[in-house]
């Protein structure tokens, strides 16, 4: 379950115009992962090498694919995803102290990414010194998370309970916008919220009787996510206006205040403290996940001779590929600065939706080209097929919806192939710099590769 659920519904229900349109983009994202997921896992019974979409990419369509994945995804897309989360923290941690309503003043935007800047750093230096740290963050923000859905599903069904039906008393389709190409934003959000399913490919080949388990895991699992997402969004409806959802990002904050505001206006103050207090420290806690899970990308990068050597060193104390972090972090701190959350959120969606799509439809090319490779789990083609034409379709839309942004990231992704053949296919070119470069950071941070 991810902290999306917190942030995402504004972007959705601003995208589609309509409460009952907002739940038709949460059920068929929930059932576009469940589809991407079943076909990741017969990739990942094929590949278990650490890696993931890279090895996939690496085996269905070559070196420079591979390279082109890594020099897009591992450079820009996870800072990119890094810097999303670290907004969505520093949101909640700054609406704690500064109350915001119709608009981000200049001041506001400015004092948030300064918060969410300071959380990578911390962050960073940490995990620098400490894993274990993450792995306690990881526990608290989990249950701090679930709590904060209960309790917010728990205020929804007071209302209805109540009778209070006033915010979705009207037709649940009134107002839709029907717009194709900008559904693809929405879609982003909603997809955001479900991100993470493309890990579980990791463990397919570690199952026993994979066949069996992993198609009723991963439906059952999904159909959970599914079920307590779209519960989530009819309590925020039930205690949010349309209007007011449409305008506020921090929704759960403001579900928190309207409900027991109605109490008293300290009992709001509660409300809104308890869920500021739940997302931020379970915001940051993904991050910090985040930020070490990111690292491992580049630093498997530099392993497979795609990027410079020294980018792979690992700390001797406690074996963290301390460059890969550190050029994390001072990506993620770089996209926090140029764009907002809604733009980060988009780019990420379209950039991982093409790379995704390109996965998806290596399954059935890679049973046609390798045909004997041994495969514990075989996915359905139809579920695959549906994920091509939703990736397909998140991957076309935008370029209607909104071309510049996508001629920017094409022409980006089109410079990795220059780069690649000038440093990466012919190594001798660079090899004397990133030696020397390999050992002088080997001495300063105490690492070996």
């Amino acid at each position: 379950i991810g902290s999306g659920i917190f942030v995402s519904p504004n972007d959705v229900v601003k995208e589609v115009g309509s409460i009952g349109m907002s739940l038709v983009i949460w059920l068929l994202s929930g059932i576009l992962s469940m589809c991407g997921a079943l076909s990741f896992c017969e990739l990942g019974t094929m590949f278990k090498r650490s890696g993931g979409e890279f090895q996939y990419i690496k085996a269905a369509y070559g070196n420079v694919a591979a390279f082109l994945y890594l020099w897009i995804c591992g450079i820009i897309r996870n800072g990119m995803g890094c810097a999303a989360i670290a907004l969505t923290f520093s949101h909640y941690f700054v609406t704690l102290f500064w109350e915001v309503e119709g608009g981000e003043p200049t001041e506001f935007l400015f004092v948030k990414k300064l918060v969410a800047t300071a959380a990578i750093v911390v962050i960073v230096a940490v995990n620098a010194y400490s894993t274990k740290f993450g792995l306690y963050m990881q526990n608290v923000f989990t249950v701090l998370k679930l709590s904060a859905l209960c309790v917010l599903i728990l205020l929804g069904l007071y209302k209805l309970i109540a009778g209070d039906t006033e915010n979705i008393s009207k037709s649940w389709f009134e107002g839709t916008i029907v717009d194709f190409p900008a559904w693809t934003s929405a879609f982003f959000s909603a997809l955001w919220s479900y991100s993470g399913w493309n890990c579980i490919n990791m463990m397919a080949g570690e199952i026993k009787n994979p066949v069996k388990t992993v198609p009723r895991a991963l439906v059952l699992t999904n159909i959970i996510m599914i079920t307590i997402y779209l519960i989530a969004n009819v309590a925020y409806h039930t205690t949010v206006p349309l209007e007011t959802l449409m305008k506020e990002r921090a929704v759960a904050m403001i579900a928190g205040k309207l409900v027991l505001g109605e109490i008293s206006p300290t009992w709001g103050r509660v409300g809104e403290v308890f869920f500021g207090l739940s997302v931020a420290i379970s915001t940051f806690g993904a991050l910090s996940s985040s930020l070490m899970g990111s690292s491992r990308l580049p630093f498997i990068a530099a392993q497979e001779h795609f990027f410079p050597r020294f980018i792979g060193l690992i700390q001797n104390k406690n074996k963290t590929p301390i460059v890969g972090l550190f050029t994390m972090g001072l990506l993620a701190t770089f996209w926090v600065w140029p764009t907002d959350l809604s733009g980060l959120i988009k780019s990420v969606g379209v950039l991982s939706w093409t790379w995704w799509g390109l996965c998806f439809a290596a399954v059935p090319g890679l049973r046609l080209t390798m045909p004997d490779y041994p495969r514990t789990f075989r996915v359905f083609l139809p579920v695959t097929f549906f994920a091509c034409l939703g990736s397909l379709y998140l991957m076309i839309g935008p370029f209607f919806d909104d071309p510049v942004p996508c001629f920017i990231w094409l022409g980006i992704g089109a410079l990795g192939i220059p780069i690649y053949y000038g440093f990466v296919d012919e190594q001798n070119k660079c090899k004397g710099w990133m030696n020397w470069l390999l050992k002088k950071l080997s001495l300063w941070l105490r690492a070996s590769l």
